[in-house]
């Protein structure tokens, strides 16, 4: 079952962040810091402007602001969106149902099967906008 996200699923969260960090090699970027990660969880779980679903086996947070281009539009952001199960396009799809009618932005992380995820996101309506690219100083 996926629902909604409270301050007691913090420590799985944190479980699935380390996993996470780990085949996403987030070490060779920023790290991963537990406390961090509780802060952000926390925040996201009580403000409106995040959301933050959790399932048996993945979770996925979230984030909604202005489009830049037009404020009009709002634009969510999805932060973060980890399954190893067969959860992910339901985790995805209970955050398209809290976008509405936002635009969303969904990311693929290199290290983690860029390819197959485009082409499920690509099922779904979704389509190439950028590439993004981190410089670590």
């Amino acid at each position: 079952m996926i629902r909604e996200a409270t301050v007691d699923d913090i420590p799985k969260l944190l479980a699935m962040g380390k996993t996470f960090a780990a085949k996403a090699r987030l070490e060779d970027h920023v790290g991963y810091d537990p406390d961090s990660m509780a802060a952000t969880f926390e925040t996201m779980i009580k403000r409106d402007e995040f959301a933050l679903f959790i399932g048996e086996h993945g979770a996925i947070g979230g984030m909604r602001a202005p489009h830049p281009f037009n404020y009009a539009r709002e634009l969510v952001d999805e932060v973060f969106w980890w399954s190893e199960g067969r959860e992910g396009i339901r985790l995805l799809a209970e955050l398209e149902v809290w976008a509405g009618d936002a635009v969303m932005r969904v990311s693929a992380l290199e290290a983690v099967e860029p390819e197959r995820v485009g082409r499920l996101l690509a099922r779904r309506g979704y389509g190439p906008l950028e590439r993004a690219f981190v410089k670590v100083n």
